[in-house]
């Protein structure tokens, strides 16, 4: 280290000495510095930092998102801050480089960090920290693109059918409301309760969103061939995933279609097929609808399936940025057992603050639960507001 310091310092000394001195006055002048330059560098006998030529290009951003939410369980409220794991803390890393003008290489990493998340809340006992720290591995993986023969990715990250139930998302509200039917996921540690107290199980028990998810894999996306893309992965323990996209516009209107299909023979949830469908109009009214079914496999259980709904507006009233509202349903049946009904409406607006590159949000939902031989079952409200700013 101190090697390397002294030869900075003396290089430094021997540039700032030319230069105090004025313009080199020749080309003799520049030949010496360059000359002195080189002797510097020899003499740091391999302890100066070197870079190959390259051209890849670095880059990092990320985004903090904190919230404040009051919950209630029917029995019991209480307030707390939170992370919003909707969208998390996260930060990016990446390195990208062009082989040939159609072939381009990315290295690229994203980690998470949940201190208090949303969905380790719950009522019944203390506030969860979550991991402290930027240690939860999001994506660390590797990206060959090109735009002739499509895209390869290798290591962790989504798979084929990642993101197909929000695929049809067109109202940017995704900070507050998701549109993968998981608003409520996001409180999938609070648990419902009867009038006399009795615990019945977590949200999380009762819903799914029937989506892809982020792990081990290798996946390719083919090129889109008249908006439309065939997406296919193979992650460990034999899961294979195919996945159909479709985006196009139609005079102002725009349109986004999804179709998923998860395999995996050695999960009790070998099959899951799932779709999305998206339309936002030129006014800015949009309208989102999902659905889903898993083949379970198991003798005596319905399959659940799961269906959402949502109806939304976004305009631009203000110097600041574009303003978001939607309103949506979610259903899912026989998720935990047999006549199991979990229901959840939830409502959201989103102001977009441009210059700070942020989103203010404001957020409500009510959770519900009906199930065969228990009665009385609590509904759960949560009010949540926060902030989330990218950089």
């Amino acid at each position: 280290m101190t090697s390397r310091v002294s030869l900075l310092s003396s290089t430094a000394i021997a540039a700032a000495a030319l230069v105090f001195a004025g313009a080199p006055s020749s080309a003799a002048s520049l030949d010496a510095l360059e000359k002195r330059v080189k002797a510097l560098e020899k003499s740091g006998a391999g302890k100066s930092v070197s870079r190959a030529k390259s051209t890849m290009k670095f880059k990092v951003s990320g985004q903090i998102n904190r919230a404040i939410q009051i919950a209630d369980n029917g029995l019991t409220s209480e307030v707390r801050h939170v992370t919003n794991t909707n969208s998390q803390n996260k930060l990016r890393f990446s390195g990208t480089g062009k082989l040939t003008d159609d072939l381009k290489i990315q290295a690229y990493a994203e980690i998470g960090n949940n201190d208090s998340g949303t969905s380790s809340q719950t009522i019944q006992s203390a506030d969860v920290g979550g991991n402290t720290g930027f240690g939860s591995t999001r994506f660390m993986e590797l990206r060959i693109s090109s735009k002739s023969m499509g895209k390869l990715y290798l290591g962790h990250g989504g798979d084929a059918t990642d993101g197909i139930i929000a695929g049809g998302n067109l109202s940017g509200l995704g900070v507050a409301m998701s549109g993968g039917a998981d608003e409520d996921l996001h409180f999938g540690s609070e648990s419902f309760v009867t009038t006399g107290g009795t615990v019945v199980g977590a949200v999380k028990s009762f819903n799914d969103e029937f989506d892809g998810t982020r792990q081990d894999r290798i996946r390719y996306d083919t090129p889109s061939f008249g908006g439309f893309k065939v997406i296919v992965s193979h992650a460990n323990d034999d899961k294979v995933a195919v996945g159909l996209k479709y985006g196009g516009n139609f005079n102002g209107v725009k349109v986004k279609a999804n179709f998923g299909l998860d395999q995996n023979e050695a999960n009790a949830d070998r099959n899951v097929t799932k779709g999305s469908l998206g339309v936002l109009l030129p006014m800015g009214l949009n309208f989102q609808f999902a659905a889903g079914e898993k083949d379970l496999d198991t003798s005596g259980r319905n399959d659940p399936t799961m269906k959402y709904y949502r109806v939304g507006y976004r305009f631009k009233n203000a110097d600041m940025g574009e303003t978001r509202i939607g309103v949506s349903l979610h259903d899912n049946d026989d998720q935990a057992a047999n006549g199991d009904s979990y229901q959840s409406l939830n409502f959201a607006v989103v102001q977009v603050i441009e210059p700070l590159g942020a989103e203010l949000y404001a957020g409500y939902s009510n959770l519900s639960l009906t199930r065969t031989a228990t009665a009385n079952i609590e509904d759960i409200d949560v009010v949540t507001v926060g902030l989330r700013v990218n950089f």
